[in-house]
């Protein structure tokens, strides 16, 4: 349980993993330390988030927040695939959409079987590719960085929070940042 004495302590850390994180749009190298800090910072929210719910920390209106992302159903063939990459193992031809609870979300990323942040060549962090431990037998879900920095932006301000990609050229950051930051 988180003490509400210690709530602004675990408020600050939030804040400071959703700046990190959205930094990530910017980052053009991508390597073992970076994918380590973006880890932590994920889990760490996922974490803090999930523990302040279950100490009542969390307002009604963010506790039956919903996510919405999309997810990959496993190939039905997934059992003849030699390797260990993960991603031969799901279908991304296809796609479905989901809605996912504050909490279910966490979840998945706290118990994931599957964790792979999504970096395109040359560019930064757009997202997550995870999957829990029981559901990554069916499918991979996708979310993306965006959705995570106003998830967790959304849990400091005790208020829903939903930036937007704003792209100038080849430059990528959230729109209206600073706002809630």
């Amino acid at each position: 349980m988180i003490e509400s004495y210690t709530k602004e302590c675990w408020l600050n850390e939030l804040k400071e993993s959703a700046q990190f994180l959205e930094s990530l749009y910017r980052t053009t190298v991508w390597d073992k330390k970076l994918e380590f800090k973006t880890e932590k910072a994920v889990f760490f929210g996922c974490y803090a988030i999930r523990k302040l719910k279950e100490s009542k920390l969390l307002s009604a209106e963010l506790s039956g927040f919903n996510t919405s992302l999309i997810s990959h159903p496993i190939r039905s063939e997934h059992d003849s695939i030699v390797g260990d990459k993960w991603s031969q193992k799901y279908n991304f031809g296809h796609s479905e959409s989901h809605e996912l609870a504050l909490e279910r979300l966490c979840n998945q990323f706290i118990h994931s079987k599957i964790y792979s942040p999504f970096v395109p060549g040359g560019q930064g962090c757009m997202g997550f590719f995870f999957a829990s431990d029981k559901e990554y037998k069916k499918r991979v879900y996708y979310v993306q960085l965006i959705r995570i920095v106003s998830i967790f932006l959304s849990v400091v301000h005790n208020k829903k929070v939903n930036l937007e990609l704003e792209i100038n050229g080849a430059e990528v950051s959230a729109k209206n940042l600073t706002m809630h930051t």
